[in-house]
């Protein structure tokens, strides 16, 4: 590997095209900063050296997640990218598979948006934007729907359902009812990023290198990768959302220290057995690290985020085990969850109440679960009554299924 000192100098239009790339990944708020960084190398490999992209990636990546997270704060609260991901919502569960940034492009949309639905599932229609559909209304150039029926040609009638579900939703549309032209949906892409799609690599002054190894299996987009890191850098990305099943030891300078997760904190057991076990806020990882240095933790702990719950789960956003979770973040995993897919998040709060949602051929479904009875009590609801359920676990720890009313159904799960 060429070495990063002598590493020809990055060609004079890069570091303007690199932060446009990464500006445009923020954007579409589908990665967190190290995939974001991965994604940018792979993008300039052919352009500079890898590591001399890298550094630069790092920094810009810091740079333009810290500038959209200013600006998402003065949002309104409902964007045209949620009317959107609701429109889509709504004709998925009404039996068209709508999938948004879906594969790389038109013809490779059209060969795999079959595969999408479940076996037991016969979908009526689809409806799909692809990824250069996303880049261009990322860059305020609107996206184009296609849609259409399965092993038969596309008709007026699935594309004026498509249209009238996008209208449904408060967003312009733009079809001539010809089956040959897709719909035009000019709109104002904004994307919120919450937890770890929220974590900033924020540079440290005093940083130590840190060799990471996991005891334990982290897999997914938002897993670390093992060997030497920055110690910052893993801290702020990484350790607030350790899985409760794996151990994480980093090590520096021949000193090592054992991290797991217990609820929201971390709790860090050192090799030296003349440094005491040390909790922290699960945000609070790098007063582990000064520890471990020698140094004195952080006399001002990190103001924990609104709620706390953890959540095994699969979703669009990946696969979760164990995986603590701020509302914030909670609740976009349960918008991003597709009608018809199975997708579904089982979350504990801090006492272990427990609330499972998920979305099968009938609807969305929560379900309070007791895991000692192996009883669970729930009924379909609205996506708007899942998120005050959730909400009221994640904030106030209590499980309000009940609280909903309606004809619920009590099932034994032994």
């Amino acid at each position: 590997m060429t070495d990063d000192v002598t590493a020809p100098a990055l060609p004079d239009h890069l570091p303007d095209e690199l932060r446009s790339f990464v500006r445009g990944q923020v954007a579409l708020a589908e990665l967190p900063a190290a995939a974001i960084v991965t994604e940018t190398v792979a993008y300039f490999a052919d352009q500079a050296a890898p590591e001399r992209v890298e550094a630069l990636a790092w920094a810009v990546v810091a740079e333009e997640l810290t500038a959209h997270l200013a600006d998402q704060a003065t949002w309104p609260a409902v964007t045209d990218s949620d009317r959107l991901t609701a429109a889509f919502r709504a004709l998925t569960a009404a039996g068209i598979m709508a999938r948004e940034n879906f594969a790389c492009c038109q013809n490779c949309g059209l060969g795999e948006i079959g595969a999408e639905a479940p076996g037991t599932i016969e979908p009526r229609g689809y409806a799909f934007y692809h990824q250069q559909d996303a880049e261009r209304g990322v860059a305020g150039e609107g996206v184009h729907v296609a849609y259409g029926l399965f092993d038969q040609p596309p008709s007026v009638e699935i594309g004026a359902e498509v249209a009238a579900a996008l209208r449904a939703q408060g967003l312009t549309v733009h079809w001539n009812d010809d089956v040959a032209s897709r719909i035009f949906v000019p709109l104002d892409w904004r994307r919120r990023r919450a937890g770890r799609f929220a974590a900033v690599p924020a540079a440290v002054a005093d940083d130590v290198e840190v060799d990471v190894e996991l005891v334990g299996e982290w897999t997914g987009r938002h897993a670390p990768t093992q060997g030497p890191t920055p110690a910052g850098r893993f801290v702020a990305l990484h350790l607030p959302w350790l899985p409760a099943a794996v151990r994480v030891r980093l090590e520096a300078d021949g000193r090592s220290v054992t991290i797991r997760r217990v609820g929201d904190r971390l709790v860090g057991r050192y090799a030296d057995p003349e440094l005491p076990e040390l909790t922290v806020g699960r945000h609070d990882g790098a007063a582990l690290v000064r520890r471990l240095r020698g140094l004195s933790p952080a006399a001002t702990p990190t103001a924990e985020p609104v709620g706390y719950v953890e959540v095994t789960g699969d979703h669009p956003y990946g696969e979760d085990r164990e995986v603590a979770m701020e509302l914030a973040e909670l609740l976009e995993a349960v918008r991003a969850m597709r009608p018809l897919s199975y997708d579904f998040l089982t979350c504990f709060g801090r006492s272990g109440g427990c609330v499972q949602t998920t979305w099968n051929p009938a609807g969305l479904w929560v379900e309070e679960l007791d895991t000692e009875a192996a009883v669970s009590v729930g009924r379909y609801a609205t996506l708007p009554e899942v998120e005050q359920v959730l909400t009221v676990l994640a904030v106030q720890d209590r499980v309000a299924v009940r609280e909903l009313g309606g004809e619920l159904t009590t099932l034994n799960l032994r």
